[in-house]
């Protein structure tokens, strides 16, 4: 069941939200003609590491998340404005090891 929204000031039925398009961080890189190593020597240069191909290939494809650091280095790498790449990711809560 869709629930429609009202603008309070004028009562007006309001249009639902909608979510701004994202695109996978892969499509991104090859549409921005760069290859992982480009990424790679990018990250270097902006953080002082060297993150491995397979870390790269697995946050571009949603299999691992990325901190906010390594995200604002990959905005830098994709040479994007700040803030453009967002996540929903949250890391995984541990249970405390019971001794």
């Amino acid at each position: 069941m869709r629930t429609i929204r009202t603008d309070t000031r004028t009562g007006a039925a309001k249009r639902p939200e909608r979510t701004e398009p994202h695109i996978p961080l892969s499509a991104l890189r090859a549409a921005l003609g760069l290859t992982v190593e480009t990424v790679l020597d990018r990250l270097q240069e902006e953080t002082g590491k060297r993150p491995s191909r397979g870390t790269i290939s697995a946050i571009e494809n949603g299999h691992r998340g990325a901190s906010v650091q390594m995200l604002a280095a990959l905005e830098i790498a994709y040479g994007l404005p700040e803030g453009s790449i967002t996540t929903s990711y949250a890391p995984r809560a541990f249970k405390a090891d019971a001794a």
